[in-house]
């Protein structure tokens, strides 16, 4: 006997009850929906932020509350901020997060399980590295949400939380910058190299060779030129290759050639790719061994990777 269809008006309400109750059960208008978490480090302790959608905001004003703690762990801190709040936290649109302006790869992954227990689904959520600055929850926290997608919508940058658990020993995070553009964190194991942020034209180069965003754009040759394209990485055996696609070059200072600006711009990725190739070399984090085992097989002797640059 075949079943009686469900009339497309009713799928819709279900569909739509199951949105706004989150899956759940509870309405998520009595819920505290969080869509940023924000850590820092203070001594031994940590300090957590949650902003959170204040749905009794009048019109006008801003629509975010805070709500903030602290404690010797971050998932003590993390659950002592919730308790502040009068309703149930609610992390299923959570899309963006910043780990601490020190954080390791060890914190790192603390924090990502941690999230990882409370976020799903929230498939879109961003992390970070946060900036060195002192910050006050309540002034700073929508300013620093905002920071973060402004950056990801601007240059195209992203890591997932899933990102923080793809290799067993390190990942690589952006990172808010004191200035313009983003900064990039490398971080691995404690005994395989100590945390390091990159800026400028090195963290963009870094981002690329980790999969991370597919847009340069950036000042190089001491801030007198600049440059914009779209790039992608390859890799065959020890080289890799750098492919950039219709880049704009422009010079800030002195009026200089399309010859002369592109050879600026490759002398300085030369130079960003030595930095990254050393600082990696322990921990493999753009996975350099990976591809010249594909070609030469898992016992021949690792070769330094060289950086082909291709204009296109």
């Amino acid at each position: 006997m075949a079943m009686p269809k469900i009339p497309a008006l009713l799928l819709m309400v279900l569909l739509c009850s199951l949105l706004l109750c989150g899956c759940g059960g509870q309405p998520l208008s009595k819920r505290e929906i969080v869509h940023a978490v924000i850590f820092a480090q203070q001594g031994e302790h940590y300090s957590v932020c949650l902003l959170l959608a204040d749905q009794n905001a009048p019109e006008g004003e801003s629509a975010f509350k805070t709500a903030s703690a602290a404690a010797p762990t971050p998932a003590q801190a993390l659950e002592n901020a919730a308790a502040t709040l009068p309703g149930t936290v609610y992390y299923g649109l959570l899309d963006a997060a910043a780990l601490p302006v020190g954080a390791d790869w060890e914190q790192a992954q603390e924090i990502g399980l941690l999230l990882y227990d409370r976020a799903q689904p929230a498939p879109e959520l961003s992390v970070f590295l946060l900036d060195s600055a002192d910050h006050d929850w309540q002034q700073d926290a929508q300013g620093l949400y905002e920071r973060m997608q402004a950056i990801e919508d601007h240059y195209k940058v992203h890591c997932g939380l899933q990102q923080l658990f793809t290799q067993h020993a390190g990942c690589a995070v952006p990172a808010l910058p004191q200035g313009g553009g983003y900064d990039f964190t490398l971080l691995a194991q404690k005994e395989k190299a100590a945390p390091r942020r990159c800026t400028g034209l090195t963290a963009q180069l870094a981002a690329f060779l980790a999969g991370q965003t597919t847009r340069l754009e950036t000042t190089y040759a001491a801030d007198t030129a600049a440059c914009t394209a779209r790039a992608e990485v390859t890799a065959y055996g020890s080289t890799v290759q750098l492919h950039l696609h219709g880049a704009d070059l422009r010079s800030l200072a002195a009026p200089a050639d399309e010859a002369a600006l592109r050879k600026a711009l490759e002398a300085d990725l030369q130079t960003s790719f030595a930095v990254l190739t050393k600082a990696t070399a322990a921990s493999d984090l753009f996975h350099f061994s990976f591809w010249q085992q594909c070609v030469y097989g898992p016992n021949a002797a690792p070769k330094t990777p060289t950086l082909q640059i291709l204009w296109e």
